[in-house]
């Protein structure tokens, strides 16, 4: 009687260790299915219409807007700009930048040098932003 129960208990003690086994082995395997994310320092620029902006002619208007999106597309080229995209609904808030440079000052110089902000038909509002890396449109080679 005494070898069945030491025999019992053994066997047991082995289901118990083998189902532990197992069961870390479906833990380990879980956790290699979750993605880990990078993260990193971006810095969101908000352009919002400056009030009491000056009325300009349509000529001027469009010469403004094409240089705005020639800085935008320079930015991305450069690998500084990573998503860019106006808001479609007329409000102040006109649209959005997501830079991944060095510094806000960095931002703020590349930001200047966009005729919309010059002209003083729009301001950058800057903030920075940590995101995951890697989730954000890369620039690829033209065609």
């Amino acid at each position: 009687m005494k070898v069945i129960k030491i025999v019992l208990l053994l066997f047991a003690v082995l289901i118990l260790f083998s189902g532990d086994t197992a069961s870390q082995s479906n833990n380990d395997s879980l956790k290699n299915d979750v993605p880990e994310f990078e993260m990193k320092l971006y810095y969101f620029v908000f352009l919002n219409a400056v009030k009491d902006r000056p009325v300009i002619d349509s000529a001027a208007a469009m010469e403004i807007q094409i240089g705005h999106m020639a800085n935008l597309e320079r930015m991305y080229l450069e690998g500084k700009s990573k998503l860019a995209g106006p808001f479609m609904d007329g409000g102040e808030m006109r649209g959005i930048v997501i830079l991944d440079v060095a510094s806000e000052e960095e931002a703020r110089e590349q930001m200047s040098r966009d005729p919309a902000i010059i002209n003083g038909r729009l301001e950058a509002v800057i903030k920075k932003w940590y995101g995951p890396a890697g989730l954000i449109v890369e620039p690829k080679a033209r065609k």
